[in-house]
């Protein structure tokens, strides 16, 4: 950045910019869930590719923060859309305006990482954690995500008419048979996706 801000390249920035904004939607749009796997400082960029993640689990270690007025620029990634929705606007502003990291366990209490874990285990934890994610029902899980995320821009009767088609197709799906099946039989569901 140092480099194209002293040759004024501005289309190069701007395809930088864009490049992590093209990253931050297929995170969001992607139907399977996104887990960050925070180990250090998550500054800048790496910030708001975190937020965008659907969970965020850290170190003991780990920080975050929205460093760009550090170096007299403003966050992007996503960074003014998602931040303010998971602190709301005065104190996105602040930890915009500060451009200050925030430890891991003051960033859980905001809702920044949702779990914080001791360093040496994040690894095993994110894996865990991954992996029951993965044994519940894709289809349910993509819709929910998609509603969930499309509840932030709409109205609550535009949403609940949403929430009745995904949930007609989770009913017609396979996954939903086998689900209330191991439910009566007292056993875990084996989901498919169909």
């Amino acid at each position: 950045m140092k480099q194209l801000t002293e040759q004024g390249d501005v289309e190069s920035f701007r395809l930088l910019v864009e490049a992590g904004r093209n990253v931050v939607t297929t995170i969001r749009a992607t139907p399977k869930p996104v887990i960050a796997s925070v180990n250090g400082p998550a500054a800048g960029g790496g910030a708001n590719l975190a937020l965008a993640c659907d969970f965020r689990i850290a170190s003991d270690r780990a920080s975050i923060g929205q460093t760009f007025s550090r170096v007299g620029l403003m966050p992007d990634w996503g960074g003014t859309y998602l931040l303010p929705k998971l602190v709301g606007s005065t104190k996105a502003l602040e930890l915009v305006y500060s451009g200050e990291m925030v430890p891991a366990d003051e960033a859980q209490e905001l809702g920044l990482f949702n779990r914080v874990v001791l360093h040496d285990e994040l690894e095993v934890e994110t894996e865990a954690y991954a992996r029951s994610l993965a044994t519940k029902p894709p289809i349910a899980v993509a819709l929910a995500k998609k509603t969930i995320y499309l509840s932030e821009a709409e109205a609550m009767d535009k949403v609940l008419q949403l929430e009745l088609e995904h949930q007609l197709q989770c009913f017609q799906s396979e996954d939903a048979q086998e689900g209330l099946r191991a439910f009566l039989d007292k056993r875990t569901p084996t989901f498919q996706g169909r």
